[in-house]
């Protein structure tokens, strides 16, 4: 789970606080699973802990491990409770704005059962094919999933994401220029959002592409508080489609935030469609908790996302 964390959060305090343990613990299973493998890892820069090659090998087999673990939890606490538990997977950007509108949903009616809020990651379509998450929110391409997902899911697109917000340090050299596309790509570039396919490309790399412009793509964060800590030490810029999102800035003087002008936006998405908010989950229509969750937690993704 330490492992798991490190290469999500970028950041052995942010882990800390995520599983309760000790910082000191942190550091001590890093060392010992760097003798384990003789490798070291992870490099340490100024904004955090970034995985190597090797790590980024191990990861999604680690991550497998404790998935299947929490599973196995799970099914012990259904059995003890005679409760269902339904796991829900979020885009990582905005996994804070699901559980207390949703729990707030589950008291007020009064419905037994757990419910664990994860954030999307790379093998999460496929754990909703197996049935190890009962359903998920994604930022992607209808299409993609379309193909991937069997007669036994749907998938529906809430939104359209056709408001882009730039996120930069504040002191940023960006800031003293005009911001068209062209500016914002001649600097290091961080992708946010694993949509359904893990290897698609976002509107501005598409465009940036298109225009024949390279693009230094730096590093793909998925937790907004990774991306606000290095975007605050770095001169790296991201895009986002969430303003949910660019609100939180309010309180993070280090950050600046603005919406992309229109113009900008419709030259991009001239390239390609903007992403939409897609929800998947199973088709059986005769299980009233599943369907109750997947329309609140609609409900929740129209009104919060």
């Amino acid at each position: 789970m330490i492992i798991v964390g490190l290469c999500e959060n970028k950041s052995a305090t942010h882990v800390s606080k995520i599983l309760n343990v000790p910082q000191s613990k942190i550091s001590r299973c890093l060392r010992n699973v760097r003798t384990i493998f003789g490798n070291e890892l992870f490099y340490r820069k100024k904004y955090g802990l970034i995985p190597n090659e090797y790590a980024k090998r191990i990861y999604p087999i680690a991550k497998e491990i404790v998935d299947h673990a929490h599973n196995f939890n799970n099914l012990a606490n259904v059995q003890e409770n005679s409760e269902r538990w339904f796991e829900v997977a979020v885009p990582g950007l905005v996994t804070y704005l699901y559980p207390k509108a949703l729990m707030q949903s589950i008291r007020h009616e009064d419905k037994q059962f757990h419910l664990n809020i994860v954030p999307w990651n790379n093998s999460t379509l496929q754990s909703i094919i197996d049935g190890e998450i009962t359903m998920g929110v994604c930022c992607g391409n209808h299409h993609d999933a379309l193909k991937l997902i069997g007669n036994d899911h749907e998938i529906e697109s809430l939104k359209h994401l056709n408001n882009i917000f730039l996120l930069c340090s504040n002191k940023h050299p960006l800031l003293q220029q005009e911001i068209t596309l062209e500016s914002i790509a001649k600097y290091p570039f961080v992708k946010t959002d694993l949509g359904c396919n893990p290897h698609a490309t976002c509107p501005f790399e598409d465009w940036c592409h298109r225009n024949e412009i390279s693009l230094d793509v730096e590093i793909s964060i998925s937790s907004v508080s990774s991306l606000f800590n290095y975007l605050e030490e770095s001169q790296a810029v991201s895009l986002v489609p969430y303003q949910s999102v660019y609100d939180l800035l309010t309180d993070i003087p280090t950050l600046h935030g603005c919406k992309l002008a229109e113009s900008e936006a419709m030259r991009m998405f001239g390239i390609s469609k903007p992403k939409t908010v897609e929800i998947i989950a199973p088709t059986d229509k005769g299980d009233p908790d599943l369907n109750w969750l997947k329309q609140k937690v609609k409900d929740v993704t129209q009104a919060l996302v």
